[in-house]
């Protein structure tokens, strides 16, 4: 009989163990930014912009004057916010270190739903806003035109999708 009720004991405690486990990794928490963590952030001399094929000299000078700020993404790179037309917010990634143009946000977002968090020595961006050139989940279906908080993770100087739901608030302001 003791036997049985120290089995049935550790029977229920697995079980509750169980779930509190299913139960975390259902509500797993949000990306943090102290998980995509660099190894340190560049504070050296800034290389000058290195012109590209299909611009314009407002954007070359937009570009220059964007590199003379700080390091504030992913180590080395400076995210630089520019509107690309029609109230549309759009940003591109500069590399502080080689004064390149690396890349730019996966999407165009229409400028009054837009926000996006990110931090100097972390590879993680948070971008809230409705996309204005279509969008696609993780598992690559097309989705509807809606105001999303994404979570991306910069590598290789590529945005790769983490999470996305629905928002369910207004933009960050």
């Amino acid at each position: 009989m003791k036997r049985q009720l120290l089995c049935m004991r550790w029977l229920s405690m697995a079980a509750v163990s169980l779930l509190a486990v299913s139960a975390t990794m259902a509500f797993a928490a949000e990306p943090e930014f102290n998980d995509y963590r660099v190894s340190g952030v560049f504070s050296g001399t800034h290389h000058e912009l290195v012109p590209q094929e299909s611009s314009s000299p407002g954007m070359d000078s937009a570009q220059a004057k964007a590199l003379k700020g700080k390091v504030n993404f992913a180590g080395h790179f400076i995210l630089h916010q520019l509107g690309c037309g029609g109230g549309a917010i759009c940003a591109e990634v500069l590399d502080a270190r080689t004064g390149e143009v690396v890349g730019g946000l996966p999407n165009a977002y229409d400028g009054s739903t837009f926000a996006m968090l990110y931090q100097p020595d972390s590879r993680l961006i948070f971008i809230t806003g409705i996309t204005l050139d279509g969008e696609e989940d993780v598992q690559g279906n097309s989705l509807e035109s809606i105001n999303r908080n994404r979570y991306y993770e910069f590598v290789n100087n590529e945005f790769r999708l983490l999470t996305m739901t629905d928002a369910q608030s207004p933009p960050l302001e």
